[in-house]
């Protein structure tokens, strides 16, 4: 249902009676999208635009230059980003069971990762925040893991 072209001046009693907000200088074109991955899917955005157009988007004026947006990029990125290792890449540890930190097979147990099961037992239990902050402190723990750990600690 696309929207009215002029829309009442009046919406009837209450504070928002006066509404004039709602034409089509406040809405953005609804656009005609090719290429959709299903017969009928460019029709069917049309007319959801058409139920419930879109806000006007602000003209920012002139472009930005590409440093500029370089220099937002290079404020907004993360202190330090983690390699992201390929799920088909050679391992990079080949002398290391791949049991390594579990409770059974060959390799390392728990006792690796900086937690004792037995003790957590026989205290009753251990609390996840205790659980995070003991394995932030591990010499390999990621830094979203200690940025956790000092958040849990406030």
């Amino acid at each position: 249902m696309p929207q009215a072209n002029k829309p009442a001046m009046t919406s009837g009693p209450g504070a928002l009676s006066q509404r004039t907000d709602g034409g089509p200088a406040s809405k953005q074109a609804i656009r005609y999208v090719s290429g959709m991955p299903s017969y009928g899917d460019g029709q069917d955005l049309v007319n959801l635009q058409a139920q419930a157009p879109m806000g006007a988007t602000p003209n920012p004026g002139k472009p930005l230059s590409p440093s500029t947006i370089a220099g937002a990029a290079a404020q907004s990125a993360p202190a330090q980003q983690s390699q992201v290792t390929s799920l088909t890449a050679p391992t990079q540890r080949p002398d290391e069971p791949v049991t390594t930190g579990a409770a059974s097979g060959p390799g390392f147990g728990p006792s690796i990762l900086g937690i004792n099961p037995g003790s957590a037992a026989a205290a009753g239990g251990q609390s996840a925040k205790q659980t995070v902050q003991a394995l932030a402190q591990h010499p390999d723990a990621s830094p979203a893991l200690k940025q956790l750990a000092a958040t849990l600690g406030i």
